[in-house]
């Protein structure tokens, strides 16, 4: 059997072909983000009885998140001059270093390194959304996309879980678990994954790679944006700084003021996790065309704030498990409605990339999140990342809703199919 099949092929290829593949695609991305939200009630933890601060701590998460978002655009220029499948298999090779090297780490700087070569390599999740829409006809691409999502959204499920089960046995287990099935993965891609892109003919421009390598944020500063698109973009930061706060130093904070282990975490990140999914899976699809985006924004952002600030004032840990669900509902509700309003305020011929720069921001948000916690945890008050936090989301929806004509635009001057 040839290693790379004939790329023009693949969209007309029979539907198990083409099944086949978006199931590689599924498992890589998975893989991806389970590697992730293994390590969220686990790696925070490990590093801490290493002597970390929590300020090294949110160090860890951003460095990955500060590594993704430079690679992202590469990866991409790379894949199309080069093939998918060779930055495919490259990812899931990478990903198993980086998960060993974890496993082997007894040094917060071999923590820090092993966390940058996973975002490096977690890059990739642009080169897999392209396999999609290369073997996928128009008329599909929709739910071809939705495999990714249903990644996503399993991952975030899976991953605490699997982390709290594994780490009871052994804090290294989850690292070496992960490692283990991206080797898995990878047999399976080399062995059945075809090339899905023709190969860029003649000379490479490699300077090309190199303003790649530009943030895109950076991009952002000096490009020309309207006030809408740009008040849009900064939401975006501003909202995900907020939230990484919760991501980043929970388990920290439920270690410290409770004594609870990565299984007690996890058990509460899991429960987030399902209903995070069954909001954005159920409710938001009953209540979007009743009440409108505009008002699930609203909402979202009151019942994520409220738990936020709700959390240092949970006087035993069996609050946090009504807590979680009220934050994880705010979220869900949020969060997309706040995305696919966005989407309707960029243009048909630039839509894909004011998303892809959306998405740049609230990685950059991702960034800054867990090193302002990290210090407010150690500096101000164990409690005082979630207050923070809170307090940002408020202001959020504050400007939400006193720019709500310059957002919304029309539709909020005509009411629209948004209620007022």
């Amino acid at each position: 059997m040839s290693l790379a099949a004939e790329p023009t092929a693949l969209p007309s290829q029979a539907p198990p072909a083409r099944r086949e593949i978006l199931g590689i695609v599924f498992t890589t991305i998975l893989l991806d983000f389970i590697g992730f939200s293994v390590l969220i009630p686990v790696l925070p933890i490990y590093a801490k009885r290493l002597g970390a601060s929590s300020v090294e701590v949110g160090l860890i998460v951003s460095l990955y998140a500060a590594a993704q978002l430079l690679f992202l655009p590469a990866w991409g220029w790379l894949s199309d001059r080069v093939g998918r499948r060779p930055v495919l298999l490259s990812s899931l090779f990478g990903t198993v270093l980086s998960f060993l090297l974890l496993a082997l780490s007894d040094t917060l700087g071999m923590i820090y390194l092993a966390r940058v070569l996973a975002g490096i390599f977690a890059a990739s999740i642009g080169t897999a959304q392209a396999v999609v829409t290369d073997v996928t006809p128009e008329s599909e691409r929709a739910h071809g996309m939705g495999v990714i999502g249903a990644a996503f959204g399993l991952g975030f499920v899976v991953g605490p879980a699997l982390g709290g089960a594994l780490a009871a046995w052994s804090e290294r287990a989850p690292f070496y678990a992960i490692a283990l099935l991206a080797a898995a993965n990878l047999a399976v891609a080399w062995l059945r994954l075809p090339e899905s892109h023709p190969r860029a003919a003649g000379a490479w421009r490699w300077d090309g790679l190199g303003r790649s390598f530009v943030p895109t944020p950076v991009r952002l500063l000096a490009a020309v944006h309207d006030r809408r698109i740009g008040l849009y973009l900064y939401l975006f930061f501003h909202l995900f700084t907020a939230f990484s706060a919760l991501e980043s130093m929970f388990t920290v904070y439920v270690f410290q003021r409770f004594g609870m282990g990565p299984g007690g975490a996890a058990r509460i990140f899991t429960v987030i996790g399902v209903f995070i999914a069954l909001t954005q899976g159920v409710l938001i699809r009953r209540l979007a065309p009743r009440l409108g985006e505009r008002a699930l924004v609203v909402g979202g952002l009151v019942l994520t704030a409220g738990g936020l600030l709700a959390i240092p004032f949970a006087p035993t840990p069996g609050w946090l498990y009504g807590i979680g669900p009220l934050i994880a509902i705010g979220n869900g509700l949020a969060f997309p409605s706040f995305t696919s309003l966005y989407s309707r305020a960029t243009e048909t011929e630039s839509a894909g990339e004011l998303l892809g720069q959306s998405q740049s921001m609230a990685t950059t948000g991702r960034i800054a999140g867990p090193l302002w916690a990290g210090w407010a945890l150690d500096r101000v008050a164990l409690g005082a990342p979630f207050v923070i936090a809170g307090v940002l989301m408020a202001v959020g929806l504050g400007l939400f809703l006193a720019f709500r004509r310059l957002l919304l635009g029309s539709e909020a001057a005509t009411g629209g199919a948004m209620p007022r």
